[in-house]
């Protein structure tokens, strides 16, 4: 059966295609696992103040923050995702890998260049898949699942790792997965700007064309030209359904990170511990696994803002999971409503925003759309919920959190009910 498979994947370039994506994912993501998920317990046993690691972490989401649209207009500028994706995982792997041998000042000099390298990389990666093929675009959710099992995977074997061998063979074999990492990525050609190539080429078609009417030549290449040339960022920023978007995501994305910015000390006030807090992130990651396989068919049966709708009614009943838990036990079953929250809702915008993006853009746009996620709504989210807990308390910031997210449902279930007809049909 193994190798039944096996010679489907090689006979079939789209399989073949898929599976480099699959494995690219799963190394990706085994890499942050390795650095991201264990970077604030390093801190920690090295002796860091809460407020010395917030700091940190700070800089890190700021750096995030900027990066983005940054590293999206390179990529769309060069036209070349591949090389910018392979040099910046490659100095993240020079950055991490030595991280035990650095004094203060160089350690939080990586923290910075990590923010900033590895933000906008989640974007490249998943903008290189859907704007490969329509084929690699519908089964984004497959190869992101196997992102999702590599991090549940990896999170669970380094934990056993420290333990065992301490924090400098951890981050010296961040530097093996990020080996492996680039030479799957070197052996994977980058099509991802063929569209856009294509309008160049009938560009070039048009002007060699001996067409009678010159009119409608002019017309031909003006409208080429406009959208090969036109690479204003500003250009997305006029289009209504990406502020929509990005409104959303920001509507939903703080509440969740006003969570998970303290999710340590709000399971702690439940009885909790960091054994409790690693349990959580493990089924957080790996619950996301069979959505992301799924994608390809609700993607196709459903639409955008219905799915859109569905993610943050989830994302509502996690919020108030977590808002009314008495024990740890409640955090793992908000762990495992990640997938039909962050899950459906990562495969939606991903998706959304490749229909909605001008072709000379998408990358920045994707970058954009993931940097209101996790930069601006990131800082929001942590300023806000710090100030309310240590002002007001966990419940009034509980109640903040619910506030946001049932704004966001409802918001989107009057575009999904308005879009299907039914408000004006009850006119």
């Amino acid at each position: 059966m193994v190798n039944n498979l096996v010679k489907k994947v090689k006979s079939n370039n789209s399989y073949k295609i898929i599976a480099e994506f699959s494995f690219l994912q799963f190394f990706f993501w085994s890499s942050w696992a390795v650095y991201g998920a264990y970077l604030v317990y390093y801190l920690s046993d090295l002796g860091y103040s809460n407020m010395r690691i917030g700091t940190l972490m700070s800089l890190r989401t700021f750096m995030g923050l900027i990066a983005p649209p940054i590293v999206g207009y390179i990529c769309d500028r060069l036209e070349n995702r591949k090389m910018v994706f392979i040099i910046s995982m490659s100095l993240m792997g020079l950055v991490i890998t030595p991280l035990t041998f650095y004094g203060d000042l160089m350690l939080a000099v990586s923290i910075g260049i990590v923010g900033f390298l590895w933000e906008p990389q989640q974007s490249v990666l998943d903008s290189w898949i859907l704007e490969t093929s329509a084929h690699t675009a519908h089964n984004y959710g497959f190869m992101r699942a196997w992102g999702s099992i590599g991090f549940a995977i990896i999170v669970t074997v380094f934990g056993q790792v420290i333990d065992k061998f301490g924090w400098r063979v951890h981050f010296l074999s961040y530097g093996v997965i990020i080996f492996i990492l680039v030479i799957i990525a070197l052996n994977i050609k980058d099509n991802s700007y063929s569209e856009l190539q294509q309008k160049e080429y009938d560009l070039e078609g048009i002007e060699a064309k001996d067409i009678k009417t010159e009119d409608l030549k002019l017309a031909a290449v003006e409208e080429i030209e406009s959208e090969l040339d036109d690479k204003n960022i500003m250009r997305l920023f006029k289009n209504p359904d990406y502020i929509f978007i990005l409104f959303i995501t920001l509507m939903i994305f703080i509440p969740n990170q006003m969570i998970f910015v303290y999710l340590a000390p709000i399971i702690k006030s439940v009885g909790g511990d960091s054994t409790d807090l690693g349990y959580m992130f493990f089924f957080n990651a790996l619950s996301e696994a069979p959505i992301f396989f799924a994608a390809k068919y609700f993607l196709e049966k459903y639409k955008t803002n219905s799915l859109l709708l569905f993610s943050a009614f989830f994302y509502l009943i996690r919020f108030i999971v977590a808002a009314v838990a008495t024990s740890p036990v409640y955090f793992l079953f908000f762990g495992m409503l990640q997938s039909l929250s962050f899950g459906v809702f990562l495969v939606t915008v991903r998706y959304y925003v490749k229909l909605v993006a001008p072709a000379a853009l998408k990358t920045t746009a994707q970058s954009i759309a993931m940097m209101s996620a996790f930069g601006a709504a990131g800082i929001i989210g942590s300023l806000l919920g710090g100030y309310l807990i240590d002002n007001f308390g966990m419940a009034v910031m509980f109640k903040v959190v619910i506030f946001f997210a049932s704004a966001a449902v409802l918001l989107l279930a009057f575009v999904v009910f308005k879009d299907s007809g039914f408000l004006k049909n009850r006119a």
